[in-house]
């Protein structure tokens, strides 16, 4: 009950914040704009992508195109700041996730709840949360050779000749598909790494626990961020090559296996840690099963709700009950509706248009010019 409670007051709080955002994306023909509380259109439907972030203060509009800048937006100000790049939710530092920003001549993390700026020191790309560290990578470049020797002297009639001109040294390549793995502790804004290698792929391994498994997906999914166990052994391999580090990052011993599967790799791992030890983390378990529907208690509908509910004449309506019997149609189409009370967003199949909606009135927020187009009709 208090578990119900409790998940309960945060949907509320969740749609008092979210009233009080004056800006919101919306969707029509595949591509998200921007809108205010009163249908204004901010910004035309010109991007691929839309993320909200978890702090509910801004969202992001991206693309991966180098004709259209990508924005983030502030839901209470409108205030708008385009980029070259970005990639949302691509690292969580600290328990706090960032975006990438990727400039013509810079590359930076920025916080996704305050805005906070963290410089890369190093081109890091691919940034993976594992446990207490995050491992990223970047493709590894061609270095120099080393320089060959100076040429000898050589004489001609009694003279030393010149040598001739040193040739250019050439490029050492990896091979293709090696990448520079750098293993950093995920606490720590300054993104040093513990441990950087030339690997080809890694395989974190765990000492899973016997304990409930609902309370392992509740510790995993409780503030919306999927983040994985910590590992209490992690291998990096190149062809051949594997090296073992503990949970700390000391390295523990290196061996030879060619074409190693995970389950060889976790098995010899397994043996030097002496201990049973597994790919899969606790995240991985499998919620129990529920009740069979015919146990299962009615649940209990708390008004106002909103509701998706058919039409006399066979179309789709989406409407704000009030109580049992007082009900009020917000718009009607002949596609699918889709509800997403989480975010108080609605989803129109056919027309793929989406747009958010009013926690307390039901008033949708989605530019009149588009609701011919995304095939509604408001009542």
């Amino acid at each position: 009950m208090q578990k119900l409670l409790t998940t309960a007051l945060l949907l509320a709080v969740s749609s008092t914040t979210f009233a009080q955002n004056k800006y919101h994306p919306f969707r029509v023909d595949k591509k998200f704009g921007v809108t205010d509380t009163l249908g204004n259109e901010l910004v035309k439907p010109i991007h691929k992508f839309c993320e909200q972030f978890r702090s509910g203060k801004e969202f992001a509009l991206y693309n991966f195109d180098d004709d259209v800048k990508d924005l983030i937006v502030n839901t209470t100000t409108g205030k708008i700041l385009p980029f070259a790049y970005i990639n949302p939710g691509e690292a969580v530092v600290n328990n706090v996730p960032y975006t990438l920003v990727t400039e013509t001549n810079k590359k930076y993390l920025r916080s996704e709840e305050d805005g906070k700026i963290i410089l890369l020191k190093e081109d890091y790309t691919d940034f993976i949360s594992e446990g207490k560290y995050i491992v990223a990578k970047s493709y590894a470049k061609a270095m120099p050779a080393p320089m060959p020797p100076p040429a000898k002297p050589v004489k001609s009639n009694g003279k030393l000749l010149p040598p001739p001109p040193l040739p250019p040294p050439p490029m050492k390549i990896p091979p293709q598909g090696f990448d520079d793995y750098a293993v950093i502790a995920a606490n720590d804004e300054t993104l040093k790494p513990v441990m950087k290698g030339l690997y080809k792929t890694y395989l974190p391994l765990y000492k899973n626990k016997d304990e409930n498994i609902s309370g392992r997906v509740e510790k995993i999914i409780h503030d919306g961020t999927r983040r994985r166990s910590n590992f209490y052994a992690i291998i990096f391999s190149t062809d051949h090559t594997h090296s073992l580090y503990d949970s700390t990052m000391k390295l523990v011993k290196k061996f030879e296996l060619k074409n190693a599967q995970k389950e060889q790799l976790e098995e010899i791992a397994s043996d030097i840690m002496k201990i049973k030890l597994s790919q899969y983390d606790e995240a991985s378990a499998v919620p129990p099963m529920g009740l069979p529907s015919k146990n299962r208690p009615e649940p209990t509908i708390i008004y106002p709700v909103f509701a998706v509910e058919k039409s006399v004449n066979g179309n789709h309506q989406f409407v704000l009950k009030q109580s049992a019997t007082e009900v009020k149609v917000i718009f009607e189409t002949s596609s699918g509706i889709t509800w997403n009370a989480k975010e108080h967003s609605v989803y129109i199949r056919d027309t793929d248009a989406e747009f958010a909606v009013d926690p307390q009135s039901g008033k949708i927020w989605f530019p009149q010019k588009y609701w011919a187009a995304a095939g509604i009709t408001v009542k």
